[in-house]
């Protein structure tokens, strides 16, 4: 047992010098390389380690202790190379797709299903509305499942009962079987959405992370681009069950691609991807390939790379959501996104009412949006890293020049300098500013684009006129959504499916909400007079990105600094318990002792005064 504690703390003081030693040079080193001490660090202050996990703590100093410095030195962030993020991408974007299709490919098929089902087109948009609030509240839930047992058998289950889903419907008789099904397939497919984002955020730095991330969105995001154009498509050639039925083929060889193909890659299970999963639901059988093996390192896993477990917290979104500065972000891109998705419905409403075009040229109106939307997204993702390259390497040579003076200041006390520079707030990076200050002046151009879309429908402006601002405003309107995913992922990593089902649970149940009174809206407000209204909501809110920008890093360190003295207290206090139950165990013992030696004295009296 002596020796076991011993062989752990000597692991503890490599990881700690190690962990010093790059905190306190890793301004002199490239960003991208620095991002994988950033994320060590960020997930020993949002996961203190457990009773359970010190075991295995115990374990993986044992295992890590038979390799060299040198080797340990070199351990990458992730094992996955180029390659085989960008098939992960592809894997993860093509699940991903099937949750943002199945809300717009229905659009065009709300005219026939008020005829089929004899229903208001209020009543019609409630199908909508149920998908939107399911699209919302299952990956905030699910998101902490997949954050603990891992991604992979989330994503397959999600896929699977999507699939059934889709079958019900093709199948469905009556208009409540539509909003039950449409319940369930929302439910279903939705947390792959938030479980995506974990994936990148597991095998990805934050300097590549954007990149990775918009590239995931932006494939993803083609449902909603693209999804109204196959919907009027396949409804104007055969019927609105056709568009169920492709739903359900899709999303078939979706399932049998990550069933067969995605590896587990959750940290706290697979580390940097070189270690093999316990549990045989986190296996894929890709991961049996010799080449994979090799490429992973499978046969000298890196476990020094394994992040402590996590616990299953049901309130987890609600801690996230509660913080100020991230409660301020989701209320921006939640509104954005709600301004989006009313002007795609109405679009589908207007142009075949009061435009008088068929099922197929309305379908054909959702390209300029579409593609506009597409664009935003990918440009997002590269925009993200050439901002965070760009303000980490201003604030590296900033602290560069600190440092000299700092140590001209303390007399050459290197120490006590790097000291400062790690724990102090003045010299913590602005994470919130290098990922959010880019969407400012998109959030701007977009609510503009929206009005004037709003009026060119409403004085029933030339088509083309009408198109033109739909694609402006989709091209400046969904970046934002790209940015708060990447900055949620940044801020909780250890938590990042359930930090990204928070985003989608504000853009869902703000987007549900707006979509549900947008037919009352419009007929009260006018249609112009309701976009104006939301345009200028939305513009207001964006005003509210300075704060968390200007005060959201502030906030996080004191927040972390709170949590590490309710830690610290904990185990002062658990060492005391321990000090205490000793002591009185040391008590016990003694007594015992006291009393056997009081017995033996009155057997010996006892002897000798029968003897007498």
């Amino acid at each position: 047992m002596g020796s076991q504690k011993s062989l752990l703390e000597r692991t503890d003081m490599t990881l700690h010098s190690s962990e010093s030693s790059d905190s306190t040079s890793g301004h002199r080193d490239h960003p991208q390389e620095l991002a994988a001490p950033e994320e060590a660090r960020e997930t020993e202050n949002h996961s203190p380690i457990t009773n359970k996990s010190e075991n295995q703590h115990d374990n993986l100093a044992a295992k890590t202790s038979n390799k060299s410095s040198l080797q340990n030195d070199k351990v990458p962030y992730s094992r996955f190379g180029r390659r085989q993020k960008l098939t992960l991408v592809l894997i993860c974007a093509s699940s991903g797709l099937f949750s943002t299709i199945a809300a717009p490919i229905y659009y065009p098929a709300l005219t026939t299903i008020e005829k089929d089902f004899n229903v208001s087109e209020e009543l019609a948009n409630i199908s909508v509305v149920v998908y939107f609030i399911f699209q919302g509240l299952s990956p905030t839930l699910m998101g902490g499942l997949a954050d603990t047992f891992g991604r992979r058998p989330i994503v397959v289950w999600s896929i699977a009962l999507y699939l059934a889903a889709c079958i019900g419907l093709a199948r469905a008789q009556t208009y409540g079987e539509i909003l039950f099904l449409r319940c369930l397939q929302s439910a279903g497919i939705s947390p792959v959405i938030a479980v995506n984002m974990g994936i990148m955020g597991d095998v990805t730095t934050k300097a590549e992370r954007g990149g990775y991330m918009g590239l995931t969105a932006g494939t993803q995001i083609l449902g909603s681009a693209f999804g109204a154009l196959i919907g009027a498509g396949i409804t104007a050639t055969w019927d609105w069950r056709a568009i169920f039925w492709f739903l359900t083929i899709g999303s078939g060889i979706s399932l049998m691609s990550s069933l067969f193909l995605l590896p587990e890659t959750k940290r706290t299970i697979v580390g940097n991807g070189s270690i093999i999963p316990a549990s045989v639901l986190n296996r894929a059988p890709i991961t049996l390939l010799p080449s994979f093996k090799k490429r992973m390192h499978v046969n000298n896993p890196d476990w020094e790379t394994l992040a402590p477990p996590e616990k299953v917290k049901l309130l987890a979104p609600l801690e996230i959501m509660r913080c100020p500065e991230m409660a301020l972000i989701l209320l921006v891109a939640g509104l954005q996104f709600s301004l989006w998705t009313c002007q795609l419905t109405a679009l589908s409403s207007v142009l075949e009412k009061e435009y008088h075009l068929t099922v197929a040229k309305v379908g054909l109106c959702y390209l300029p949006s579409g593609i506009c939307t597409l664009i935003s997204i990918v440009s997002a993702g590269r925009l993200l890293n050439w901002n965070y390259r760009r303000r980490f390497t201003k604030h590296e040579k900033w602290l560069l020049t600190v440092e000299k003076e700092l140590l001209q200041e303390y007399d050459d006390d290197t120490t006590r300098v790097k000291h400062m520079i790690k724990t102090e707030l003045r010299y913590k990076f602005n994470l919130f500013r290098a990922r959010l200050e880019i969407v400012i002046i998109p959030l701007i151009l977009s609510g503009g684009g929206f009005i004037a879309f709003g009026w060119c429908l409403d004085v029933h402006a030339p088509l083309a006129t009408v198109l033109v601002f739909s694609g402006f405003a989709s091209l400046f309107s969904n970046c934002i959504v790209a940015c708060t995913t990447t900055l949620a992922v940044d801020l909780f990593p250890q938590r990042s499916s359930t930090a990204s089902g928070c985003v989608n649970f504000a853009r869902c149940i703000l987007s549900a909400v707006f979509v549900a009174s947008l037919s009352k809206m419009m007929k009260t407000m006018t249609i112009g007079g309701t976009f104006t209204f939301m345009a200028c909501l939305t513009l207001a809110s964006s005003a509210l990105l300075w704060l968390p920008i200007k005060y959201g890093t502030a906030l996080r360190y004191k927040r972390q600094q709170k949590i590490e003295l309710r830690e610290k207290e904990k185990a002062q206090s658990k060492e005391a318990q321990d000090l205490e139950s000793q002591a009185s165990t040391n008590n016990e013992d003694a007594s015992s002792e006291d009393e056997g030696d009081l017995e033996i004295m009155r057997r010996i009296s006892t002897a000798h005064s029968i003897n007498v």
